[in-house]
């Protein structure tokens, strides 16, 4: 029978073989364009793995453009919740919590509606 320290070296040993879950990546939204019209945000979108723990950078200009979290109707219809936070640091980090599927508006009036919207999957 090994000892308790052999089997405590061996457990180590496995330890160090597993593989390290890659560290929260930053995403700059928009990359140099950030968070503004004019930008493909589903095309910017598409292809990235968002993962728990990752950030969204939103960088714009204040106070043309903020930053709403919503639902998916929210997303439909461009209408921000009456009880929204709206974030308007025009540098807000939105750090990705759980799992799941995420949208954000601009709550400027007919921003929205001209492409400032963005949606993530989370996995």
């Amino acid at each position: 029978m090994a000892s308790p320290w052999t089997l405590l070296v061996a457990a180590a040993m496995a330890a160090a073989l597993l593989p390290v879950p890659a560290s929260a990546k930053t995403y700059m939204v928009g990359d140099g364009a950030g968070w503004d019209t004019g930008v493909d945000y589903d095309a910017w979108a598409r292809g990235k793995k968002f993962k728990v723990g990752d950030t969204l950078v939103f960088r714009y200009s204040t106070p043309e453009h903020d930053v709403v979290q919503v639902d998916a109707r929210g997303f439909a219809e461009c209408v921000a919740p009456d009880n929204t936070v709206l974030l308007t640091s025009g540098n807000d980090h939105v750090v990705l919590g759980q799992a799941g599927r995420f949208f954000f508006i601009c709550d400027t009036e007919g921003e929205c509606s001209s492409g400032l919207k963005l949606t993530v999957n989370v996995h």
